[in-house]
């Protein structure tokens, strides 16, 4: 299965970041502008897995680039900082999960005898 989520990107002083707004906690880095790429779709696919593993819900992908752009703004905004600067982008990023079985064990049956 592939969900597309919005993405942002920003350059740091040596180095690229990128998160998505709808999978909070969710960040990747990178020395290079491909690298970043890379790294956050391989972070968005293991964040994913870990959601699964624990049996939590996936989150739908909601943004759209401009409303990712606008929440970054918005959050920069919030926590007093400059806006985002012209090298800061949003993209969709594509990000292929593997659906598991998550059903709990079948309860096993237990039997008393007196």
């Amino acid at each position: 299965m592939k969900l597309t989520y919005a993405v942002v990107y920003e350059r740091a002083s040596n180095n690229y970041s990128a998160y998505l707004p709808d999978l909070p906690g969710c960040i990747g880095v990178g020395a290079t502008w491909q690298e970043v790429q890379e790294n956050i779709r391989e972070a968005a696919a293991f964040h994913i897995e870990g959601m699964q593993e624990d049996g939590d819900p996936i989150p739908e992908p909601r943004m759209s680039v401009r409303q990712a752009m606008d929440h970054h703004a918005l959050a920069l905004a919030e926590a007093g900082k400059a806006p985002p600067t012209p090298e800061t982008k949003a993209a969709l990023v594509e990000v292929e999960i593997g659906l598991r079985d998550l059903a709990p064990p079948a309860a096993q049956a237990t039997s008393i005898t007196t």
